[in-house]
């Protein structure tokens, strides 16, 4: 009998209503939410930290608890209401990636026989660190690199390399090398304006460095902070993730500490 290694990391939240059955490893990294009436099976599943799993997504599916089935992803992983991933086979996710509101990967297709000619296919797929899949579907053996962003309704059949930015059905790259790229500082005063107008705040960006009222200094370029601790501090860190950049921070002691 397979003996469960369970891992849940500190201050994770689990909706009462999510349903979780890992049968052999089950790691969920600090801080990490899953969401209302959230299905998560199979036999492997690692997690890492401040994952947002919103309601209705779904982890396992089809053939997920046979020995080839598996998901590693990173720190930040996002699914959107209705998304889909499915681990027939072995799938792998860096850090940083958005897996969008019905998205859905897939590491199988198999209804019609096989041995009459019919297409069927098990095959892993791999995604990168900092992308983007809104709306998206993904089919089985692809791999997707690094820094790329999938335009909304695509289908993914093919690789995609790093630093994309790909769309259609099927999807084609449409440009290359385009991400990451070094904004002006046009587009960095819009980050403020965007931040000030929600927050209703006089914030103002000086050499990528915005400071809170409290001296608490956010480093956009180096994504660090260094500070206390209070609820202005955190209405803006969530803002700012709001935008997509995101600190690898907890509060400790009112202190920010680097995880």
């Amino acid at each position: 009998m397979t003996t469960l290694i369970k891992k849940i990391g500190k201050d994770v939240k689990i909706d009462p209503t999510a349903r979780i059955n890992v049968t052999e490893e089950l790691i969920i990294g600090d801080r990490s939410v899953i969401g209302k009436n959230v299905l998560i099976e199979g036999r492997r599943i690692i997690i890492g930290k401040e994952a947002w799993i919103d309601e209705y997504a779904h982890i396992g599916g089809g053939s997920c608890f046979e020995k080839q089935s598996e998901l590693i992803a990173g720190d930040f992983l996002h699914m959107g209401k209705y998304s889909h991933i499915n681990t027939a086979r072995k799938v792998i996710i860096g850090d940083e990636v958005g897996i969008g509101i019905n998205t859905k990967i897939f590491t199988h297709g198999a209804y019609l026989s096989m041995f009459d000619g019919f297409p069927v296919e098990f095959k892993e797929v791999k995604i990168g660190n900092r992308v983007w899949l809104p709306f998206a579907w993904v089919n089985p053996g692809v791999t997707i690199g690094n820094d790329v962003v999938v335009a909304a309704f695509s289908l993914v059949n093919k690789d995609i390399r790093s630093g994309s930015l790909a769309g259609g059905i099927p999807a084609k790259i449409i440009k290359e090398n385009v991400y990451p790229r070094k904004i002006s500082e046009e587009e960095k005063m819009n980050i403020i304006k965007i931040i000030n107008e929600v927050l209703q705040k006089n914030y103002i960006l000086n050499n990528d460095i915005i400071r809170a009222d409290n001296g608490t200094i956010f480093n956009l370029a180096e994504r660090t902070i260094e500070g206390k601790a209070n609820e202005e501090t955190e209405r803006l860190k969530n803002q700012l993730r709001r935008l997509g950049i995101r600190f690898r921070y907890y509060i400790q002691n009112g202190w920010y500490v680097k995880w």
